[in-house]
C-alpha cells in the first residue's frame, strides 16, 4: 500500500456573489484551509477545513489543531488509516479539522482501491445515483431581493426552494407570501429558521406556514430544546420539521433521531465531520427519517465530499442543499468538482475527485 509522504496546508478565501444572511448573522466571504496529502505513488487527497462559527470552533483554533495533526500523517497508510479514523469518534480534533483529515485520507484510500469516496463511506449503499436533486437557496434579507432570487432559480429550472427565515416576522411573512405567488403552487417550499424561534413563536407562525404551503421547517427552535418538545411541536403545528444545528452535539442528535421527534435531518459533512455525519445518517435511515445533505459555502474539496456523502447516505430522491456552491463567486483553489444546474447536479460515475487548481500549486504551504 502507498503511504502518505507529505502533508501541506493551503489557505483560501472565497467571495460570495452576494452576502449570505440567516438568523445567526451573515457573511460575504468564507475562509478556510485545505489539507493536501500526497502519497508515494504521486496521488493527492484534499481535505477541507471550513469552520463556520458559532456553529463550529473558529478558524485559528482549527488551524492550530490541523497543523499539529498534519505532522503525524506522513507514513500513514490511507487504506487502513481511513477506516480506523472513521471508527474512532473521539480524536480530539475540532470538527472542521477532523473533517479535513477524513476527506484527504478518504480520497487517497479511494484512489488506491479504485473506488469512490461514497463507496468507502457506505459499502452497503444502493446503486450510485447518476445525479442528485438540488434545492435553490433564498437567503436575501431584503424582501424584493429574496423574491428576485427565487425568480432567477425558478427560471433556471429549480422546483424546490429553501428559504431563510427568522429574520423578522414582517419580513418572513412578506417573503413567504411573495414567493408562493412567484414560484407557483407546484413548487416545493422549505424554510430554515436556524433556531431563531421560541416554541411559542413557532406555533404562532404555523398558520402562515400552512397558508404558504411550506413542506418542511428546518431547525425551527434552538438546539437545546429537548426531543419531547420537538415531538409536541410536530403534533401541535402539523408541520414536518428537520433538525440541523441540534445535530452538532452527536449524543443529543442521536437522541432526537431515535425518538423520531423530527421528520428529517440536514447534515453538513464539512461542519460535522464525515464519521459523525455518517453515524447520524445511518441512525436517521433506521428511524425512517429523510436524510438531506448540505454544503456549507466551503471550497470545492468540502463540497465534493458532501456530494459523495449524499450519493452514499442521502435519501433517494431527496432535494439536497447544494445551492451553496452556486453562491460562491469563484473557487480559485479547487477544480474538478461538478456544480449544480437546473435543479440537479451530475455525479461522475468514477467518483468526484477534487484537485488543486493550477494557479495554487505553487502557493507556499503553511507546514
Amino acid at each position: 500500500m502507498s503511504r502518505v509522504v507529505s502533508a501541506e496546508l493551503v489557505p483560501y478565501r472565497l467571495r460570495l456573489r452576494s452576502a449570505h444572511r440567516d438568523a445567526r448573522g451573515g457573511f460575504a466571504a468564507r475562509e478556510g484551509v485545505l489539507l493536501k496529502l500526497s502519497d508515494e505513488s504521486g496521488r493527492v487527497g484534499l481535505g477541507d477545513c471550513a469552520p463556520l462559527p458559532p456553529v463550529t470552533q473558529p478558524l485559528d483554533v482549527c488551524c492550530r489543531a490541523l497543523v499539529a495533526e498534519a505532522e503525524r500523517l506522513p507514513g500513514m497508510d490511507p487504506v487502513s488509516g481511513f477506516p480506523e479514523l472513521m471508527d474512532a469518534p473521539d480524536a480530539g480534533l475540532p470538527t472542521p479539522a477532523r473533517a479535513a483529515v477524513e476527506m484527504a485520507l478518504g480520497w487517497l484510500a479511494a484512489q488506491e482501491l479504485g473506488t469512490t469516496l461514497g463507496r468507502l463511506l457506505a459499502s452497503d449503499s444502493p446503486v450510485r445515483p447518476a445525479s442528485l436533486v438540488v434545492n435553490a437557496l433564498v437567503d436575501a434579507a431584503d424582501v424584493a431581493e429574496a423574491i428576485a432570487q427565487a425568480a432567477r432559480f425558478s427560471a433556471e429550472g429549480y422546483t424546490v426552494f429553501k428559504v431563510k427565515v427568522g429574520l423578522g416576522a414582517d419580513r418572513d411573512a412578506a417573503v413567504l407570501r411573495g414567493l408562493r405567488d412567484r414560484i407557483g403552487p407546484g413548487a416545493v417550499m422549505r424554510i430554515d429558521a436556524n433556531g431563531a424561534w421560541s416554541p411559542a413563536e413557532f406555533v404562532a407562525m404555523a398558520p402562515l406556514l400552512h397558508a404558504a404551503g411550506v413542506d418542511l421547517v428546518e431547525q425551527p427552535v434552538a438546539p437545546g430544546v429537548p426531543p419531547a418538545e420537538w415531538a409536541r411541536l410536530r403534533w401541535e403545528t402539523g408541520l414536518r420539521i428537520a433538525a440541523d444545528e441540534s445535530l452538532a452535539d452527536g449524543a443529543r442528535g442521536l437522541e432526537l433521531i431515535r425518538a423520531k421527534a423530527c421528520d428529517a435531518v440536514v447534515l453538513k459533512p464539512s461542519l460535522l465531520g464525515l464519521a459523525a455525519a455518517a453515524r447520524l445518517a445511518r441512525a436517521a435511515r433506521e428511524a425512517g427519517l429523510e436524510v438531506i445533505v448540505s454544503g456549507a459555502f466551503e471550497s470545492g474539496a468540502g463540497f465534493g465530499a458532501a456530494l459523495e456523502f449524499a450519493a452514499a447516505l442521502g435519501s433517494p430522491g431527496a432535494a439536497h442543499g447544494f445551492a451553496t456552491a452556486l453562491a460562491v463567486l469563484d473557487d480559485p483553489v479547487v477544480s474538478g468538482v461538478p456544480l449544480p444546474s437546473a435543479g440537479g447536479v451530475e455525479l461522475p460515475a468514477a467518483g468526484v475527485l477534487p484537485a488543486l487548481a493550477p494557479a495554487e500549486s505553487a502557493r507556499e504551504a503553511l507546514t
